[in-house]
């Protein structure tokens, strides 16, 4: 049963880290960088070869400001140092490809599970421009004292964190009414039409993680129509009455048949017929189960509509939780239905 459109890019909001971990990963990642840095003594090195300390602060900045990714810290090391191999071999003494290793390797740790192809992208730019930022600090802040220069030079290599600081949430688009009549016949659409309504009475008032759980059900609410949709219209082109009185026919017609090439072809075409009446047992029972769940998940809105209205009303209450239960329970049942399901197919080419 396909889900809700969760994973859009087209809907969303973004998402801010607390100052608090701004702070904490630019003075990390400036501590990492001018330990190497100075330790390196880059102030007496020529330019063309300060790329191998600077891609070594760069890689061990990036795992302190990295602590609880831990486990990544050897990619964080091996990244830049690659990517100084890369350079070496191609002639040239950039900062570009060990950046955009170390950016890449940045965002892919911090963004896990839920990694894109939007955030390597992101992870790659961010780390050229922090590469490059901290390079020419490096190269053009030599008036500075040498650990001053060094935790400048890491301040500016924070920008290849800010895919992991800086977030993209997708969030579920709610149809409006144009979309939901487009989508759905008139007897599918109440729920979704019911779901909306609550969605966007709670839309102006309600924190941005909250309103996304509430997104995500709404979202399901619409899904879980789609799919009684598909199923009504399949079980439309089943005739149970036709279909037992063709069965018991052909039980006549079988009793009096004495060529046992008709004999089997009717048998088999009796067995296909019993089999397309349980397929249609099977969709009525499925769409039984889809029908309570819809209900289940509007009668969440409603109640997180009373729930948030106390909220603001009576100081102290809490917001509605059970938002991850209620999309767990909801995803559950997609990933049971899917198998469910395989019959509406069979009934398609069946029937």
């Amino acid at each position: 049963m396909p889900g809700p459109a969760e994973n859009q890019d087209t809907y969303g909001r973004l998402s801010w880290a607390h100052p608090a971990q701004w702070a904490a990963s630019a003075a990390a990642m400036a501590g990492g960088f001018a330990l190497v840095q100075v330790g390196a003594n880059f102030a007496g090195w020529s330019p063309a070869l300060a790329e191998l300390p600077v891609a070594l602060g760069l890689g061990l900045g990036t795992s302190f400001a990295s602590l609880r990714k831990w486990r990544f810290a050897p990619l964080f090391l091996a990244a830049p140092w690659v990517g100084v191999l890369t350079e070496s071999w191609l002639g040239s003494h950039t900062l570009l490809i060990p950046g955009a290793l170390l950016g890449l390797t940045a965002a892919f740790s911090h963004l896990q599970p839920g990694f894109r192809k939007l955030d390597a992208v992101n992870g790659i730019l961010a780390g050229i421009g922090g590469s490059a930022l901290a390079s020419l600090m490096l190269l053009q802040g030599g008036a500075l004292p040498p650990l001053a220069q060094a935790l400048l030079a890491g301040l500016m290599a924070t920008l290849m964190l800010l895919p992991a600081l800086v977030r993209w949430i997708p969030r579920t688009h709610v149809l409006s009414e144009h979309e939901v009549e487009r989508s759905l016949s008139a007897v599918y659409r109440p729920p979704v039409l019911r779901a909306g309504a609550l969605y966007r009475q709670l839309e102006a008032d309600t924190d941005a993680d909250t309103l996304d759980g509430l997104a995500k059900v709404g979202g399901w609410v619409f899904s879980l129509a789609r799919s009684l949709q598909i199923i009504g219209r399949q079980l439309e082109t089943v005739d149970h009455s036709d279909l037992k009185e063709r069965i018991e026919l052909l039980a006549l017609e079988i009793e009096e048949t004495s060529d046992p090439f008709t004999r089997d072809r009717r048998l088999a075409t009796s067995r296909h017929l019993e089999q397309l009446l349980h397929h249609a047992e099977q969709l009525r029972l499925e769409r039984d189960r889809i029908a309570s769940l819809q209900e289940y998940a509007v009668a969440y809105l409603e109640e997180a509509r009373v729930s948030l209205t106390l909220v603001r009303t009576l100081h102290g209450e809490q917001t509605p939780g059970r938002i991850d239960e209620v999309l767990t329970r909801l995803r559950e049942h997609a990933v049971e239905g899917d198998a469910r399901l395989q019959s509406a197919r069979e009934v398609q080419a069946l029937g």
